[in-house]
């Protein structure tokens, strides 16, 4: 994922914050200024405590946004994504990507942000397969807006020109989805 990508991401995470991520930065924050406060209080009997209790304070501050976004995501706006078609254009420098997005969540969704990867396919299990799915040949994100109705699949097409890659490729799907 590039950086532009990423900042779509969290620009559109941002925008669509709900009541649950408002209480969950908020008690965040909190707690954040409740370990500072208490550091600051308990550094005339013990500094080393003190110290510790600030470093812990800003890994949770540092720390803790991913795992809220990624709990808040799986609880929240529930999606399912399946790739029903990738094909390599024959007269054409062209991959299509086909798939759908289901929506798990208990309420409708008006935009998703689909990123779709493509990587090399190989044989290679455990570490090389992972470390393949890490360099893509090719990301793609795309924001769809188009109501998802409650348990409600949305068909799309990701389409990457220019590509080159001659061999078998897999490609990996997500969606975020508000």
């Amino acid at each position: 994922m590039n950086i532009d990508a990423l900042k779509l991401s969290l620009l559109t995470y941002v925008k669509h914050f709900g009541l649950y991520d408002y209480l969950a930065f908020g008690w965040l924050l909190f707690t954040f200024l409740a370990l500072i406060i208490l550091a600051s209080l308990i550094a005339k009997k013990s500094s080393v405590t003190s110290l510790f209790m600030i470093i812990i304070a800003l890994i949770l501050l540092v720390v803790s946004p991913f795992f809220i976004k990624l709990k808040l995501s799986e609880i929240t706006r529930a999606t399912t994504t399946e790739i029903s078609l990738v094909k390599k254009l024959t007269f054409s420098d062209s991959l299509i990507v086909e798939g759908s997005i289901t929506n798990h969540s208990t309420k409708d969704f008006s935009l998703c942000l689909v990123h779709t990867s493509v990587f090399k396919q190989t044989d290679a299990q455990g570490i090389k397969a992972f470390i393949n799915r890490l360099k893509p040949i090719a990301n793609q994100s795309i924001l769809v807006k188009q109501t998802l109705l409650k348990e409600g699949v949305m068909e799309f097409q990701s389409v990457f020109d220019d590509f080159v890659y001659s061999s078998d490729v897999n490609a990996s799907l997500s969606a975020e989805c508000y």
